[in-house]
């Protein structure tokens, strides 16, 4: 029973302010692509969410209610840009116009937080609609991603919910240069 009230306790806490928090990503560890650094790539991002676009996630108290809103101190989509970036630089593209364009639509961006027994939980969701397109237009590669991260917390902060965020992006991103329509999209004149 006192775990108990010791969880409510520390999710409760400062659960009524808001928070702004920065969302780090770090690239996976990989290896050059052959033949990407003669590629130059084009990132956009566009922020496309019909839902939750204030807020990254809600703090909750310990009942699992609603309570202040967790903000992202960087815009969303610029957060998906320099991630998506950062991960195509560091598998050789170069970053830059006369290639290929690659946008990232953000539909999803948001982690929800759960009380558990022990531990409370953070689910995160990043959906991203990726496209390749060439200068003139033509469309060469789409395709819907569906990022999920979740891990055991003990405070329903804002760092859990970038933390959990970072890892959602990751799974996308994982997926997406996992195919090979994308990377070829990537190489295609």
């Amino acid at each position: 029973m006192l775990a108990i009230v010791a969880l409510a306790a520390t999710l409760t806490a400062c659960a009524t302010t808001e928070e702004i928090v920065p969302i780090p990503y770090a690239p996976a560890e990989v290896a050059a692509v052959p033949g990407a650094e003669s590629i130059q790539v084009t990132v956009v991002a566009v922020d496309a969410r019909t839902t939750n676009r204030q807020r990254i996630s809600t703090k909750i108290n310990g009942y699992g209610m609603e309570m202040a809103p967790i903000r992202s101190k960087e815009e969303v989509a610029d957060v998906v840009r320099d991630a998506l970036s950062a991960e195509l630089k560091k598998r050789g593209y170069g970053l830059g116009s006369g290639g290929p364009k690659v946008e990232a639509k953000v539909v999803t961006f948001y982690s929800k937080f759960g009380v558990g027994i022990l531990a409370g939980k953070s689910d995160a969701n990043v959906d991203l609609t990726v496209t390749v397109t060439l200068a003139g237009g033509e469309t060469l590669y789409t395709r819907e991603l569906k990022g999920k991260a979740n891990k055991a917390v003990q405070i329903a902060g804002g760092k859990n919910a970038a933390a959990t965020l970072s890892a959602a992006l990751a799974d996308d991103f994982k997926t997406l240069f996992a195919d090979e329509a994308f990377t070829k999209a990537l190489a295609a004149r």
